[in-house]
Parts: C-alpha cells; sequence; structure tokens
C-alpha cells in the first residue's frame, strides 16, 4: 500500500504543471506573440531580398514595331542615270536584348540597403522580445493569483473547520447548561458568515483558473494541479538595475537600432548624388534592316551614368538628419522614464517585503492570541464574542500574510520586467 500511495503521488507531480511550462504555452499561443514572430520572418526575408542586390542584374526586352511607312536609301548614280533605292528596314520589325549588369560602384546605395535591411530586422526582434516580457509578465501574474487564491481558499475552510469545531463545543456547553441559547445562535451566524466567504473564495478562484486558461490555452482542470512557486527574490543595488535596465531593455535596444536605421537610410539617399559605374555584356538581334547582316551580335562595355532630380535627394539628407535627431530625443526620454519606472518598482518591492514581515509578525501574535482565547473560553474566562473576535483576527492576518507574500512575488516579478530580465 505504501509503494502504491507514493507511485500516486509520483504520478501527481509528474501531471503538475510549472511556470515555464505556462509561459512557453503562452508564448505559443498568444496572437501578439505571433504577430510579432510574423513581422520578425518578415524581417529576415526582406534582409535576404537585400543581399541579392550584389548579384548581376538580368534583363531581356522584346519588342515588335510597326511603322507608317518603309524607309528607303536613295543612291545617285553616274553618267546621267536615274538615282535608284536600296530598302533600308522593313515596316514591320522585331528587336531582341538578352544581357546581364553588374554594378560595380553605386555610391553605397546597396551597402546602405543592407544596413536598413539589418536595422529593420534587429528591430523587430527587439520589439518580439519586448512583447515577449508582457506576455511572461501577464501569465506570471494570473498565475500568482491562481495560487494567491488558493492558499486564500485554503485560509477560509480553516477558518470554517474552527467555526464548526466552536459551534459544536457551543452546543456541547448549552446542553450542559453552562452558556445561553444565545451563544449557540451567534456561533451559527459566524458560520453562516464564513460560509459566505468560503464562496467569494471558490469563486475568485475559478476566476483567476479562467484567466490563466485564456493566457496559456490550457485547460482549467489541468491548471488545478499547478506546482508551487518555491523563489527567494533577491536584487541587486539600484544602481545596477537601472544599469542593465539601459542596457538589456528590448525597447531601448530597439529604439537604439532605429537610430542606425535612419542612418542608413541617409547614406541611401545620399548615394543618389554619386555616380554609378557598371560593366555589361549584351546580346542584340533586330531584323529592322533586311540589308544589315548579322541580324545578332555580343556588345561588352563599361559605363557610368548619373541621374538625380532637381535637389530631391538632398532635402531627403536633410530630412532623415532630422529624423536621427528626433530618435536620439525619443531614446533619451525613453531611458529616462524606464530608469524612473525600475525605481517605482524597486520601491514597491521595498514596500512590499516590509508588509509582508509585518504580516508575518501579526500571524504569529494573532496565532497566540486565538490559542489563549480559546483555552480562555473553554475554561469560561471569556465571553464567546471575545473568541469569535480573537478567530476572526487570526484569520485576517493569515489572509494578510498570503495577499503580502504573492504581492511581494508580484512586484519583484514586475522589477524584472522593467529591467528586462524576466
Amino acid at each position: 500500500m505504501r509503494a502504491i500511495g507514493i507511485l500516486l503521488a509520483f504520478c501527481g507531480l509528474s501531471f503538475s504543471l510549472g511556470l515555464e511550462e505556462l509561459i512557453s504555452s503562452a508564448i505559443e499561443k498568444n496572437p501578439r506573440v505571433s504577430s510579432k514572430d510574423y513581422v520578425v520572418e518578415s524581417a529576415k526575408l526582406r534582409l535576404k531580398s537585400s543581399q541579392q542586390l550584389y548579384y548581376p542584374e538580368f534583363f531581356a526586352v522584346y519588342r515588335y514595331s510597326i511603322q507608317s511607312e518603309r524607309q528607303s536609301i536613295s543612291i545617285p548614280s553616274f553618267g546621267g542615270l536615274p538615282p535608284f533605292e536600296v530598302r533600308s528596314s522593313k515596316r514591320n520589325y522585331q528587336n531582341f536584348q538578352l544581357g546581364v549588369r553588374q554594378v560595380l560602384y553605386d555610391g553605397g546605395f546597396r551597402s546602405s540597403s543592407l544596413d536598413i535591411s539589418k536595422a529593420q530586422l534587429r528591430i523587430s526582434e527587439e520589439d518580439y522580445r519586448e512583447t515577449v516580457l508582457e506576455v511572461k509578465l501577464e501569465v506570471i501574474k494570473a498565475y500568482l493569483s491562481v495560487l494567491s487564491a488558493l492558499e486564500l481558499l485554503e485560509v477560509v475552510k480553516k477558518q470554517k473547520e474552527a467555526v464548526e469545531a466552536d459551534l459544536r463545543q457551543r452546543e456541547a456547553f448549552f446542553r450542559e447548561g453552562l452558556i445561553a441559547i444565545t451563544d449557540v445562535l451567534q456561533a451559527r451566524v459566524r458560520l453562516a458568515e464564513v460560509q459566505r466567504d468560503l464562496r467569494e473564495a471558490e469563486g475568485n478562484y475559478k476566476i483567476a483558473l479562467a484567466n490563466l486558461s485564456r493566457l496559456t490555452g490550457i485547460e482549467e482542470e489541468r491548471l488545478k494541479a499547478l506546482e508551487p512557486l518555491n523563489i527567494k527574490p533577491e536584487l541587486s543595488s539600484l544602481e545596477e538595475l537601472i544599469k542593465t535596465a539601459i542596457e538589456k531593455r528590448p525597447a531601448i535596444k530597439a529604439l537604439r537600432e532605429k537610430i542606425s536605421f535612419t542612418q542608413a537610410q541617409r547614406r541611401m539617399e545620399s548615394s543618389k548624388l554619386y555616380p554609378k559605374v557598371f560593366l555589361e555584356a549584351v546580346y542584340n538581334y533586330s531584323d529592322q534592316n533586311p540589308t544589315v547582316s548579322p541580324k545578332g551580335f555580343f556588345v561588352l562595355s563599361a559605363g557610368v551614368s548619373l541621374s538625380f532630380q532637381s535637389l530631391s535627394a538632398y532635402y531627403s539628407t536633410l530630412a532623415f538628419m532630422q529624423e536621427e535627431k528626433s530618435v536620439k530625443e525619443d531614446l533619451r526620454d525613453l531611458q529616462q522614464a524606464i530608469a524612473l519606472r525600475v525605481k517605482s518598482a524597486y520601491e514597491n518591492f521595498l514596500t512590499a517585503q516590509d508588509n509582508l514581515k509585518v504580516a508575518e509578525e501579526s500571524v504569529k501574535f494573532a496565532e497566540e492570541f486565538y490559542r489563549l482565547s480559546l483555552e480562555q473560553y473553554r475554561n469560561q474566562i471569556i465571553s464567546g464574542t471575545d473568541l469569535l473576535q480573537a478567530e476572526a483576527s487570526r484569520t485576517q492576518a493569515l489572509k494578510s500574510k498570503v495577499i503580502a507574500y504573492y504581492k511581494l512575488l508580484e512586484a519583484y516579478f514586475e522589477l524584472l520586467r522593467e529591467v528586462g530580465e524576466l
């Protein structure tokens, strides 16, 4: 029998869900995360597209032309003979070109395009990580809410057991004529209140389960077997936390990459002001002139081209310079805002630590007070009202301890999210 019990206990643990599994499920099924993931994949494909700019350009052109009139060349004759004409082109003819062009120098257009794509990829990856941070925190809060609601439910159940035991004792005292019926009625009223609180605690637990199920996509029944969270929050100094946040927070990294993005855009616009050097190999075919042969031939050429539209590229370059300054200001503002949020979260954590210590002390005093009150009531030293007040104080202290503990964990994880190390 003992072996069977151990086996059942092991099976129960093996099917329990831990926080990491909950977070993995949420990340896999969350639509916001999926949307950011698609953006990352799109950026990767855009990067591959930019890399193709370094390969030769292939082109093919076919043209079928219809002229209004045939053209001919008039050749003068000698000796008084009339001139004669030679047809130089057909009325309907076709041209065909097939070639390959390799750009040797483009003023930095291709390298800038590649830098833009790389920056876009890094920005999308940091946006993805920032979204994952938000989803993780949502799941952790929901997970803590379930554990907290479950512990509060257990507190109310134990309170109900204590009140029921008190009621049975009062009924025994009443049968022996030691107390009045009003003491029994008072205990029954208290039991009804506790039953109401128990129903509310059960409802809160079900709501917490439903919320966690919504976030993770896991059935509520499976979520009833959660692994308890056993951690001891430990933090570095506030200065270290702020430094880490400035270095690692994905939102800050994304803005830094946006600066690189605008710089690359500026270089791309500037490249339009530079000449382009290229090497080209082309096969030409035309049957326009029936007297010319061969109809098709190869051409190998090197060339330089320069084209721009007024000062459009110049002003676009200046516009991107202003945009870069704007992003730098946004980055400075975000760094200050996140530093402030880290400070706020750090202070909330310290306050939660103090609240938990006070709650733990209160539980010790309330437990001792209830134990002494129960003894005194059994010895008819205090009234039933005094005992009920002691029991209510103990229950409230236990609830406050549960709430303070999970508030501390919530403050801890919120701080980690602000730092970027969740």
